[in-house]
Parts: C-alpha cells; sequence; structure tokens
C-alpha cells in the first residue's frame, strides 16, 4: 500500500513498515468530528429494533434454549466470512460425537469459535473488554486448526510480522496495510480504553466505531474479522443495551460482504464515519428482525411439539426430551438421559416414538445420533 488517496481527510497516519510500504494507524477514537444528524433514522430504527428483541428475550423461560443455536448459527456466518465453510448440521453432529464430523477441519474450526465466543462472553464476569479477554478468545479460536488456516500463528498472541489485506500474498499490492506490530499494543490499548468508556452517545454507535478500529489495526495474524465480530456482542452484552447475547450479526454481513469491506476501507481513507456508521446500524436493525424471526419461529415450533405431545398418554419425559431439543438438536441417546437424570431405556423409548411421528430422526453414524431437523430448519439463516 502506498498513500493510494490517503490524504488529508484519512482517519490515521501511514507509517513506514517492511518492504518499504506503508502501514495504517487509525486516531484514537472517539472521532474528532461526528454529525448524528446523518445516520439518525437508521440510528433511531436499531434501538428500536434491539429494544424489541431485548423484550422478546425476557419472554423465554430459558434462554439457553436460544442463545445456544443462535451462537453456533453466527459461528457457521462469521467463519464463512473468512473461507471457513461447514453447515449447522455439520457442527451439531461434530458437537455430539460423530466421528465423521470430526474429521472435517473446517467443522473443528467452527467449533472453536462457538468455544471462544462462549468463554468470552463468560469472561465478561471476571473482566472488562479488555485486549487480555480478546487475547483469550483468539487462543481458543486457533488452537489446534490446521496450518494453512493460521497454526503458525500465535494463537492469543498479538501478531509479531507485519500483515495485510489483499493482494494475493503480495503487500507490494495489498489493498490494506493495518497497523504494524510495534504500533499495536499502544493502539489496542487506546480502543479497550475507548470500549470501556462510561459516557458514549449511544452503546449502537461506540459497537461501530470499535468495531471499525479493531479492523484496522488487525491485531493478529489471523483470524481478526472473527474476533472483530465477537466484539461486537461483547460490548453490547458489557454496556447492557442486550442482558442475553441474542444480536448476532454475521449472517447480515456475510450477505454484504463486499458493502461492508469497501464502507471500513472508505472510513480509513477518506473519513467516511457516517456512511459506515449508517451501514453498521441498517445491519442492526436487520439482524435484530431475522432474530425475532429466528426466536418465533423456534417458540412456534416448541408450542406445536408440546401440544402434540402433551397428553395423559403421552409420557412427561418425552416433552422434557423436546425442550431438550432444541438447546441442542442433534444429541446421542446417552446425552438425552444423562442430560435429563433417567435411564437409558426410558430414553430410547421415547426418542423412539419421537422418530415415529417424524419429530425426530435417527442417523447413519457413529455413535449412532438422533436429529430434530425441524429444529436445525428452523435455524436457517436468511
Amino acid at each position: 500500500m502506498d498513500r493510494n488517496g490517503f490524504g488529508g481527510r484519512a482517519t490515521g497516519r501511514l507509517v513506514p513498515t517492511i518492504e518499504g510500504r506503508r502501514a495504517f494507524v487509525p486516531d484514537p477514537l472517539p472521532p474528532r468530528q461526528l454529525s448524528i444528524a446523518a445516520f439518525l433514522p437508521e440510528l433511531t430504527r436499531a434501538t428500536q429494533a434491539v429494544g424489541e428483541l431485548k423484550g422478546i428475550g425476557r419472554t423465554v423461560p430459558n434462554p439457553l434454549l436460544l442463545i445456544r443455536p443462535l451462537q453456533r448459527r453466527e459461528a457457521v456466518s462469521s467463519s464463512s466470512m473468512e473461507g471457513t465453510y461447514t453447515t449447522l448440521s455439520d457442527l451439531f453432529l461434530l458437537e455430539a460425537g460423530a466421528q465423521e464430523a470430526a474429521t472435517r477441519g473446517d467443522t473443528r474450526e467452527v467449533l472453536n469459535y462457538v468455544r471462544a465466543l462462549e468463554g468470552a462472553i463468560e469472561g465478561l464476569g471476571d473482566l472488562p473488554i479488555s485486549t487480555r479477554l480478546i487475547r483469550d478468545a483468539h487462543r481458543r479460536l486457533l488452537t489446534g486448526v490446521a496450518r494453512h488456516r493460521g497454526a503458525t500463528v500465535q494463537a492469543g498472541e498479538l501478531k509479531r510480522d507485519q500483515n495485510w489485506i489483499g493482494g494475493s500474498g503480495r503487500i507490494d499490492t495489498a489493498r490494506f496495510i493495518p497497523a504494524p506490530p510495534a504500533d499495536t499494543p499502544d493502539a489496542m490499548d487506546a480502543l479497550m480504553a475507548f470500549a470501556n468508556r462510561q459516557d458514549g452517545a449511544s452503546p449502537l454507535i461506540d459497537a461501530a466505531l470499535a468495531h471499525y478500529q479493531f479492523e484496522a489495526i488487525h491485531p493478529f495474524g489471523d483470524g481478526n474479522g472473527r474476533v472483530g465480530r465477537m466484539m461486537i456482542a461483547l460490548m453490547l452484552i458489557d454496556r447492557g443495551t442486550l442482558p442475553q447475547p441474542l444480536l448476532y450479526m454475521s449472517p447480515y454481513l456475510e450477505r454484504h460482504k463486499d458493502r461492508y469491506i469497501d464502507l471500513m476501507y472508505a472510513v480509513s481513507r477518506d473519513g467516511a464515519w457516517e456512511a459506515w456508521i449508517a451501514f453498521f446500524l441498517e445491519a442492526v436493525a436487520e439482524s435484530a428482525a431475522e432474530t425475532i424471526a429466528v426466536v418465533e419461529r423456534l417458540q412456534d415450533l416448541q408450542r406445536d411439539y408440546r401440544d402434540r405431545f402433551q397428553t395423559a398418554r403421552r409420557s412427561a419425559l418425552m416433552l422434557r426430551i423436546i425442550d431438550l431439543a432444541f438447546e441442542q438438536p442433534v444429541r446421542s441417546i446417552t446425552n438425552i438421559a444423562e442430560a435429563l437424570g433417567v435411564t437409558y431405556a426410558g430414553a430410547a423409548n421415547n426418542v423412539a416414538a419421537l422418530v415415529a411421528q417424524g419429530v425426530a430422526e435417527e442417523l447413519g453414524t457413529y455413535p449412532k445420533l438422533i436429529r430434530f431437523p425441524g429444529v436445525v430448519e428452523a435455524l436457517r439463516v436468511g
């Protein structure tokens, strides 16, 4: 990257880096001039949508029944944006112990994303949003991945070598060269200070600013996009905007990937904050609406199943198995029995009845697994 149009409107400075190139170090947040009026309609809509999502979250007796599958939906979409592809079904199979799914490197890597996200959210109970918390998430994300997918990168450590975006592996043709390793720790410290400030105009605007800043710094050798998108959820939970982790934006961002990337680049080069924030808020509103639709599909399906099987002749255990399926829709009978504290025979007999009714299906896997296809379908992206 040379100057490439980076002039007086750029939101950072260009500094020398390897091979005679220049890297971009973003200015500390917040921006000096930001016109909220330019994206006020988007802010209003996004705030209302998040409020509706927050409200529907309160109606769920057991939030885990929604949070767990939504996090896995997010993991599949966020990972696919970085060239790691799997399906929700394969991810559920791997979690349930299917040996065939365990041989697929991409699926294992997406499961790492789930573990990293869950660990980071849990970590908020003990830590503020901090470089330590983010490094812990990165360590979980890249532990045990295939060599071509970041195994040469130090998992959990800030980058030691200059990275770049675009250019087919060559820095001289890169579209964007983020902060050099020497500038990264200070840039991250400044970002974390911003993420923890208490006087922001709006948590949604601050999340938009912080997400851009993280991507501009690109603090790790690999995995930056995924960790940067985790940070959105972490900030909204930490600020109390959403007490439960229900909003995940990767499905929307995946569908608009080119625009997403171009608008962040325009912030760096042209100071185009308003256009980026308007897009981010649009993504928040659409993502909240999508999540509400998924929640409603899951709730309708759960009510349908319970209405069908809640009779005097049906075992109460059957209803408990149905509820369990909404938390994790692929399980072994042994897992079901252990989760509910019942005998294997009791679980197997009730599962057989659900299979006979078309609610569940047996898979030809080892070990033998049971899938609830209606739940997986209700989680579909888009």
